[in-house]
């Protein structure tokens, strides 16, 4: 019986490897949203700035928990593209805030179409499963998430501990 159960979550373990493996390929890929191309990192900051006009670079990263340079090296591309505009707040001249232009309205609205039709087809092939089955599934990817972020936690603190000190480096 316990074979089994080990059989089992090896499996799990797999399938979540394959799906990592899927997401990460997808996310690396150029995808076409209405006329306009773009990356999913690009999409992702298209959507906060449209559904949070006024958004900060510094805002976007903590989202995203990116670092701000990264944000930022985006948000030029997106300005380059024409789709996002910056404008220094008048409240605090140092802050800028973002907004979409309208052809980034437009990308943000074929964006938002194009998830809605992805999810609702997922969703289709989701059909078969009970309510019951999809809540177990759900109660088992949290726990894994927990395992996944203790790991991240665990590395991130290794990091730091074996980091050398400024002292050590001279």
């Amino acid at each position: 019986m316990e074979d089994q159960r080990e059989a089992l979550l090896r499996q799990i373990w797999a399938a979540q490897d394959e799906a990592y493996d899927l997401m990460y390929e997808y996310d690396s890929l150029p995808h076409q949203y209405g006329e306009n191309t773009l990356y999913q990192s690009e999409a992702h900051i298209i959507d906060l700035i449209g559904e949070h006009p006024e958004i900060t670079v510094t805002e976007l990263a903590a989202v995203l928990k990116k670092t701000p340079s990264a944000c930022s090296q985006i948000v030029r591309k997106l300005r380059a593209k024409g789709w996002v505009t910056q404008v220094r707040n008048v409240e605090n001249n140092r802050i800028f805030n973002l907004y979409l232009t309208d052809s980034g309205q437009r990308v943000y609205q074929d964006h938002t179409a194009f998830n809605q039709s992805c999810q609702a087809s997922t969703f289709r092939m989701l059909e078969t499963f009970s309510t019951q089955e999809l809540e177990h599934h759900l109660m088992v990817q949290r726990k894994l998430n927990e395992a996944y972020q203790s790991d991240v936690q665990n590395s991130k603190d290794c990091l730091l501990y074996t980091s050398p000190s400024p002292r050590d480096r001279s």
